[in-house]
Order: C-alpha cells, then structure tokens, then sequence
C-alpha cells in the first residue's frame, strides 16, 4: 500500500470519525432541548397542583376557623361571658389569630411554589445552554471533518504520481 493510499484511508477515517461526532453532539442537543421542554411542563403542572393545593387548604382553614369562632361564642353565651363584653374581645382575638395562622400556612405554600418555578426555570435555562453548547460542538466537529478532507485531498496532491 503506497503513501497516497494510506493518506487516503486515513483522511476518510478521520473525516468519518468525526461527521458521526457532530451527528452525536447535534443530536445531544436536540435530546436536551425537548428534556428541557419536558421537564419545564412537568414541574409548571407540579407548582399548578402545589397551588391548588395551597388554594384549597386556605379556604378549608378559613371554613375551620368560622366554626372554631362559633364554637367559641357558644362557649362564652353558656359561660355568661357575653353579658360582661370581654366575650367579643377574646372573639375577636381568636379570629385574627386563626387568620393570620391561615394566611401564614398558605404564604409558605405559595413561596415554596414560586422557589419551585424559580428553580426550573433555571434547570430548563442550564439544559437548554447545555444544548446550544452540545450543537455548536457539533459544527466544530463538522468543520472540523471538513478540514480534514481538504488536507487529505492537499496531501494527495502533493504525493508523486508513480
């Protein structure tokens, strides 16, 4: 096998090598670009139930809290608390309480449903700049196989003929 044949072969195996590399990395790509989509849909349908769930516990606690306050006026009408007045007080300090422990418990949800939101969009931001990264390897691979054909082809030229 003389030199211009090795040349040959080895320019056409590197040029091969190197077309499947980007083929690769290009598909990487578009595989991390729809894990990303996929990911970003699951977590949006995650954080919308986690909401629902907040939502729906908020009104339930409210609807807990209107029959602890009945309960409590009940209390104090069959203590004779009412006639004295400080039955409305302790009334009314019972239902801010219960609000604001309402109001704190579905805050907490909802931060933790926004922290979720934040950090997929950032999860989906990395993966789909890890795809942009895996599809410009790819065109740095392709030229990179292109070069190598063109230097294979100069090398052959400047091979003696025999």
């Amino acid at each position: 096998m003389g030199f211009t044949t090795t040349t040959i072969l080895s320019t056409a195996a590197n040029a091969v090598g190197k077309a499947i590399q980007a083929k690769a990395e290009h598909d990487q790509g578009k595989a991390l670009e729809k894990a990303a989509d996929v990911q970003q849909q699951f977590s949006e349908r995650q954080a919308d139930a986690m909401t629902g769930t907040a939502l729906e516990n908020h009104r339930r606690g409210q609807r807990n809290a209107e029959t602890e306050v009945a309960r409590a006026r009940g209390d104090a009408a069959r203590s004779n608390l009412a006639a004295e007045g400080s039955a409305l007080t302790r009334e009314t300090d019972l239902a801010t309480r219960l609000e604001d422990d309402i109001t704190n418990r579905t805050n907490a949800a909802l931060q933790e449903v926004n922290t979720l939101r934040q950090q997929s969009a950032l999860e989906n931001w990395d993966m789909k700049n890890q795809a942009r990264q895996s599809r410009v390897r790819s065109l740095g691979s392709a030229l990179s196989a292109t070069a190598t054909i063109f230097n294979g082809v100069r090398d052959i030229r400047r091979c003696p003929q025999k």
